[in-house]
């Protein structure tokens, strides 16, 4: 197969649809070969028009080339659709990048799982998508996503705080991330054996019209597609139906019917587009990589506490955030004696504390 320079030059300089492209690269021994073919059918005036022309294809030559030295200087590799490390699963959908520039490790033996949702999450949507990841990066998945804020963001830190490995799907170049939070977060990601992926070459600014491609990569990857938080119309619902399409499971969190956070979630697992996922085990299950039989043994575990206030405590707090003042006077407590009771609980792993002395259940 020809060196991924060659297959870089032939994508740069764009003389065809990609599927004339791959064409192009398995029907032809070398670039040579294809240059000496442009050559002697240009001068019989026979090159099909999506060829282009022989100067094209040298300059996008030097253009690669230089592609090449800004990669080496960035630390970063250029893995083409022919080389060994390519990501399998990315190589089954329909149209699957030619050339990737990566930063960081690709594991292909490694299976990797997307999470998605909105960049504004509400604080449900924050305990969800740190309760999925974790136990995604502790049964060992890849947690991928896009480095947007809100969902993508918490799916990436808190699988790398669970020691897990995550990939970071780009729309720009790799040199062109202009959120110093972005950058410090694929800092993060490739320090922890992750990887930071994009199509786009050095030098390319994201633009609006770039993060729909990026999302296919982002399910493309992926064994399956999970949606955190999401509105009709956000992109975590592009991302569904590109995994739909490409024949990938695709789950969805159930949500408020008021919220508008949750109305993209609700329309898919609605339309069966995806299935509802009330729990990472479920998904881990669905996939199977996970024991049914355990799951099922650990879901009937019960929390159960030695003093009876505790319990209380535990029973009075819920998935939705409640103040402390609320918890007090609803359990006609001393709030001195709460806050010690609550610090046991936090400790315990049981509930949260949120900004503004809010509580909310973990567990």
């Amino acid at each position: 197969m020809w060196p991924t320079e060659e297959v870089l030059t032939l994508v740069l300089s764009r003389i065809a649809p990609q599927p004339k492209l791959k064409s192009v690269i398995e029907n032809f021994q070398n670039f040579e070969h294809f240059l000496a073919f442009i050559v002697e059918n240009e001068r019989e005036q026979l090159l099909p028009d999506f060829v282009g022309s022989y100067e094209k294809l040298i300059f996008a030559r030097k253009e690669a080339e230089s592609q090449i030295f800004k990669a080496e200087s960035f630390g970063a590799k250029i893995i083409s659709y022919w080389d060994e490390d390519y990501p399998k699963l990315l190589k089954e959908i329909q149209y699957p990048p030619l050339i990737l520039f990566v930063k960081g490790n690709i594991l292909n033996n490694g299976t990797s799982i997307s999470m998605v949702g909105t960049r504004k999450n509400t604080t449900y949507g924050k305990i969800v998508a740190e309760n999925f990841a974790r136990c995604f990066a502790e049964n060992g998945l890849i947690v991928t996503s896009g480095l947007a804020y809100g969902i993508d963001t918490i799916s990436h830190l808190t699988t790398i705080e669970a020691n897990g490995k995550t990939y970071g799907i780009l729309a720009c170049g790799l040199d062109c991330i202009t959120s110093s939070i972005t950058r410090s977060l694929v800092e993060k990601i490739v320090e922890n054996n992750g990887a930071i992926i994009t199509e786009y070459k050095f030098g390319t600014k994201a633009l609006p019209s770039y993060f729909p491609q990026r999302n296919r990569i982002i399910s493309g990857i992926s064994l399956a597609t999970v949606v955190v938080e999401s509105d009709i119309k956000g992109g975590a619902l592009i991302t569904a139906r590109f995994a739909f399409d490409q024949n990938r499971e695709v789950f969805a969190v159930p949500g408020n019917i008021n919220s508008p956070k949750s109305r993209g979630s609700n329309y898919l697992i609605k339309n069966n587009f995806a299935k509802i996922a009330t729990s990472p085990e479920e998904v881990l299950i669905e996939i199977g990589m996970l024991n049914q039989q355990l799951s099922f043994e650990n879901s009937d575990e019960k929390i159960t506490f030695d003093d009876p206030v505790d319990c209380k405590i535990f029973e009075t707090i819920t998935n939705e955030p409640k103040h402390i003042d609320v918890i007090a006077e609803e359990l006609k407590i001393d709030i001195s004696d709460l806050l010690y009771r609550l610090l046991n609980l936090e400790f315990s792993g049981y509930i949260r504390q949120l900004p503004g002395k809010y509580y909310i259940r973990v567990k």
